[in-house]
């Protein structure tokens, strides 16, 4: 047999089938807002598994009404999702009367069950931080494996719970504006109730902010203005005062550096493997000075939230005062929950799962069983599992290297966004999408579709996150590597952006994402700056190109290139 004969599936069971699984679920649709650019086939395996699983528990847990969950299946990188539509009305109407009951809880103590189910997986996490891997005998890596996999399924059996919870109050608030009022998420009048929040990203962005004033106060300021990041960490070790604030970074890093510049994958190193992305944020906060701009304009928004809240309930007639107050107050944890667990759950799973399969790969390496550690992220972990208590009898490198080929070609080709047997995507989101009602996958993930109109003769259109408009040179960011070109003014124009890109959003006048929808990180942190936010515009990064002059008139959804 050769080397280029394909024994098996890099997902097994989660490929998806066309032939298979459009007749069994009509379509397909990319979750745009994390496989860009494609995952590897082991992240590929990890997400497509336990997201799905995560998301069907929880919305049986809750008994969602008109989606019982999702399913993933991979395809060249991407993953596509298709929801368990509950389409029978009677059906629909018991699962209210049951959801109602499940929301009570979360209505009455929603920070208290969040922060029973943080305290929950950093006590899991403890463990896992704690396994010597490299002197592990082969049996307890095979088992840190499992205890990884363990890990990361009930990370999202507690991850969509909140989501849900949240995400629902929010759609259901929207439905209530747009019988009552005529108008829904994207009005600015509806945003305001909404914003003036702070969560944990935040935090750590002011922490990273108060790290560099004290850098400055030892007299260490000129060393970040003349040298790139990646050269800051070597001269500070040169000198007593340097060397004094590391201890304090690493410090930082031992809580806070269980993270990657991209949310969904494990093929970057983490802050603490790689500490160039902190150093390189608290480079832009010296450069900057002044002080931590989200203070200032949280106390504005805040300011604006209760006079929006209070001017709303006037509107309210008595005896429903009490149901839209509780409503409010539910939806108004969707965007601090969004931003919170992504470092609580989403980063910190993914970087312990990477530090545990680097691990691994280096005792495959030492048995000859691959080639180099992150040859192990184009493996499955049942391919692991099959080699790892006799690795030295076993040689992989011949799937790793057609599965690395196959991935590298991924990258030079856009996933479709859908997968449908249906006459097009318009047909696909009607029947497919819309029906479920879901409050994740409008809100987050897929995102709602723009309305197109022609009489505003945009060059892009797409969802309004943050109202305003904003005019400036364009500056198209397709990874975390390219965030230091970033200048002041700048608008930022990327397919997606994460939890560590926020202290980029202090610098820029506007944002302009491809995929996303309301509740997606970058229409999120941009109300919390204040900034003109369009998500879900497709092509913004393949349309415009950097330097160009852009406009972005957020109050109406639409993105013109003024210029080369």
């Amino acid at each position: 047999m050769t080397a280029k004969v394909k024994l098996w599936d890099a997902l097994p069971g989660y490929e998806l089938n066309e032939e298979i699984d459009l007749p069994e679920m009509h379509s397909w649709f990319l979750d745009a807002t994390h496989c860009v650019p494609p995952w590897t086939p082991m992240f590929s395996w990890f997400w497509n598994r336990y997201c799905s699983h995560g998301l069907k528990y929880c919305a049986d847990l809750l008994s969602i009404p008109t989606c019982k969950g999702w399913e993933f299946k991979g395809k060249n990188g991407g993953g596509y999702c298709a929801f368990h539509i509950v389409r029978d009305e009677e059906e629909i109407r018991r699962r209210e009367v049951k959801f109602r009951e499940a929301l009570r809880p979360w209505i009455e103590d929603f920070a208290g069950i969040w922060n029973r189910y943080k305290k929950e997986m950093l006590e899991i996490y403890e463990p896992i931080k704690a396994m010597d891997i490299d002197n592990a005998s082969n049996c307890e890596l095979l088992y840190h494996l499992y205890d990884l996999i363990s890990m990361y399924r009930r990370m999202w059996e507690i991850h969509f719970q909140g989501m849900y919870v949240a995400y629902n109050a929010w759609l259901t608030l929207e439905d209530l504006f747009k019988k009552r009022f005529g108008i829904g998420d994207q009005s600015p009048e509806f945003q305001k109730l909404l914003i003036g929040f702070d969560n944990k990203v935040f935090q750590v962005d002011k922490q990273l902010w108060q790290l560099g004033r004290l850098a400055v106060e030892k007299g260490l300021g000129d060393i970040f203005e003349t040298n790139e990041a990646r050269d800051i960490i070597p001269k500070l070790e040169q000198i007593e005062a340097g060397s004094e604030w590391l201890k304090e970074v690493r410090n930082f890093l031992l809580v806070n550096g269980w993270r990657m510049q991209r949310m969904a994958e494990i093929n970057e190193p983490t802050w603490i493997e790689d500490p160039t992305p902190p150093i390189s944020a608290i480079k832009g906060f010296i450069a900057r000075g002044g002080d931590f701009v989200l203070d200032e304009v949280r106390e504005r928004l805040e300011r604006e939230r209760e006079r929006a809240v209070a001017s709303l309930l006037q509107k309210v007639p008595a005896e429903e005062k009490e149901w839209f107050a509780a409503l409010i107050r539910l939806a108004q944890k969707a965007s601090s929950y969004t931003e919170e667990h992504d470092h609580y759950l989403d980063m910190y799973s993914h970087a312990l799962i990477r530090r545990g399969l680097l691990g691994i790969g280096r005792r495959l390496v030492h048995a000859r069983t691959i080639g180099k550690p992150d040859d192990i992220f184009y493996l499955n972990p049942e391919e692991v599992e099959s080699v790892m208590l006799v690795p030295e009898a076993h040689k992989l490198q011949y799937i790793v290297d057609r599965r690395r080929a196959e991935w590298e070609e991924w990258q030079k080709m856009p996933n479709p966004p859908v997968i449908t047997d249906r006459s097009s995507l318009e047909e696909a989101i009607e029947k497919d999408l819309l029906p479920a009602r879901d409050a994740i996958a409008m809100k987050t993930s897929i995102g709602e579709m723009p309305k197109v109109r022609p009489e505003l003769k945009a060059d892009l259109y797409g969802i309004t996150a943050s109202p305003g408009v904003a005019q400036g040179p364009a500056r198209v960011i397709l990874n975390y590597e390219q965030l230091g070109d970033v200048q002041e003014g700048d608008i930022l124009i990327a397919p997606a952006t994460a939890p560590t890109w926020t202290p980029v959003f202090g610098l820029i006048k506007g944002v302009v994402i491809d995929r996303g929808g309301i509740l997606c990180h970058a229409a999120i942190v941009g109300r919390e700056y204040g900034l003109p936010t369009v998500v879900n515009t497709f092509e913004g990064t393949t349309k415009i190109k950097t330097g160009q002059w852009i406009k972005v008139d957020a109050d109406e959804g639409a993105v013109y290139i003024r210029s080369a």
